[in-house]
């Protein structure tokens, strides 16, 4: 008797081991390997991309761009419109907040990624004449190219994948002190007039 109930039990333990090792289906990306490169090569517009305004993507802009911010004076009637184009855009540094509104300004302060942002804006309002929409995806464009890390960070999490396995976080730069760490590396590109790229 006890050898039938051994050898029931030994039955049991080989079959749930069998189904434990067997593969299941699961809609989770965590069930499968996703490559880093080509959910980049989806997400992230590469360098030297042909932009809507006729600027080809580059680390090189950067600096440009923000100096816009500051030489470029839009109307009443654009500032509007740029605020409407931004207001849906997060700002990777600080993804609480939007483009329209970087958390150092509460201390007077503006970081480099925003202000680049935002002085592509207002010359694409003021010099290019584009509308809401135009506005709104080409900072889009700019910033996902600019912060690719956080893009790619938010990219693994809308497939149900901790981004962490990657070494990648969605937590803003500038909540991990990234402030003045060059764009490149995730961070916001200073808060001074020289961008760090």
């Amino acid at each position: 008797m006890i050898k039938l109930i051994v050898l029931a039990g030994l039955g049991v333990l080989a079959v749930g081991l069998v189904f434990l090792l067997m593969p299941h289906g699961s809609n989770s990306a965590d069930a499968e390997e996703i490559s880093l490169a080509e959910l980049e090569a989806e997400v992230i517009p590469p360098v030297g991309k042909e932009t809507a305004y006729g600027i080809p993507l580059s680390w090189n802009n950067a600096q440009t761009f923000a100096d816009w911010y500051y030489e470029v004076r839009l109307s009443p009637e654009e500032s509007a419109l740029l605020q409407r184009a931004l207001k849906e855009i997060p700002t990777p540094c600080c993804d609480d907040t939007r483009i329209t509104r970087c958390c150092c300004e509460r201390s007077g302060y503006i970081c480099n990624l925003v202000r680049s942002a935002r002085g592509l804006a207002a010359w694409l309002i003021r010099e290019k004449g584009f509308g809401e929409g135009e506005v709104r995806e080409a900072v889009l464009e700019w910033v996902r190219f600019a912060h690719r890390k956080y893009f790619l960070a938010l990219a693994l999490k809308d497939r149900g994948v901790n981004p962490t396995k990657y070494g990648l976080t969605t937590k803003g730069a500038c909540y991990r002190q990234l402030c003045e760490r060059p764009m490149r590396e995730g961070g916001c590109g200073g808060m001074g007039e020289r961008v760090e790229i």
